[in-house]
């Protein structure tokens, strides 16, 4: 499904998230930090960028697999 260019601006605008109280009541640990969650989605732009993308196609025959 394409989607507006407004649309990652719209992201932009999404309020943060405190996960102190994950951590405080279930000792949980991001994974990623926000820098490499950011650094990926980039990446997965410029592999995927002008090709058709199906809803909800994942990492299917949408996207280019990366090396």
């Amino acid at each position: 499904m394409p989607a507006s260019p407004d649309l990652f601006d719209a992201l932009l605008r999404l309020p943060l998230m405190d996960c102190a109280r994950a951590h405080r009541e279930l000792g949980w640990e991001p994974q990623y930090s926000s820098v490499e969650v950011l650094q990926e989605y980039f990446a997965e732009l410029r592999a995927c960028a002008g090709m058709d993308t199906p809803p909800l196609a994942g990492h299917g025959t949408a996207c280019r697999p990366r090396g």
